[in-house]
């Protein structure tokens, strides 16, 4: 496995015309913010869950840098179709989510129409993270579940967003089961996320496997934003 050469730095090198890529926002030296990046035709696109705006899709991005991505080799870089294909999954969720923010990360996903599929019977609640989980499930084949989900719990939640995000359900969803919101409850952070792209061949990961790759991960991360 070749982290150094296959983690790239928003446009730091000639790439294929077609793909789709596992990326995260590098915040001060951290992965603060999960999305997956999308170039088809040489037209780069952002498809993200912001956090308190509803998910996008930015046609044309182009930044200073400050993401960081994997090729998914799922996707088919040499067929622009199939990467298209997966460009109109993506503006299908966008058009039909009603996410919120929250710390929830439940096996979900999007089906084939765009539309939000509960596995644990909870409305559509999530962070940038698990938003993107929930689209890329349906892209796999012979898997119920991207991670296994099991192995994360809410230990790393941070306390005030949480906070934040409760009173957002709160307001929409006045009835919600919180013990069943609690049973759900955990943080998958953008770092293993973005570990998890290295990790194609076993789903659902298993979070020992992302630590096992996470030291090589931040490594390049700290060389590629140090220079």
């Amino acid at each position: 496995m070749r982290i150094e050469d296959e983690l790239i730095k928003f446009n730091e090198a000639k790439l294929p015309e077609n793909f789709v890529s596992i990326a995260v926002r590098i915040e001060n030296g951290e992965a603060g913010h999960a999305a997956i990046l999308i170039r088809h035709i040489k037209i780069n696109y952002l498809y993200h869950f912001p956090g308190g705006t509803p998910p996008e899709i930015i046609q044309g991005f182009n930044e200073e840098g400050w993401y960081i991505y994997k090729i998914w080799e799922i996707i088919n870089c040499e067929d622009e179709n199939e990467v298209g294909a997966f460009l109109q999954h993506c503006r299908r969720v966008c058009e039909k989510s009603e996410i919120t923010y929250s710390y929830i990360t439940d096996g979900s996903k999007h089906n084939f129409q765009g539309e939000f599929e509960s596995k644990s019977g909870l409305p559509e609640l999530g962070t940038c993270v698990s938003f993107c989980l929930n689209t890329l499930t349906n892209s796999l084949i012979d898997a119920e579940s991207y991670f296994h989900l099991d192995d994360w719990d809410d230990s790393e939640l941070k306390e005030s967003v949480d906070k934040w995000s409760q009173d957002q359900v709160k307001k929409k969803y006045p009835d919600l089961d919180w013990t069943l919101y609690n049973a759900f409850k955990k943080r998958i952070t953008p770092i293993e996320y973005l570990c998890s792209a290295f990790l194609i061949d076993n789903y659902p990961i298993r979070k020992e496997k992302i630590i096992g790759v996470k030291p090589d991960v931040l490594e390049v991360i700290k060389n590629k934003f140090n220079n």
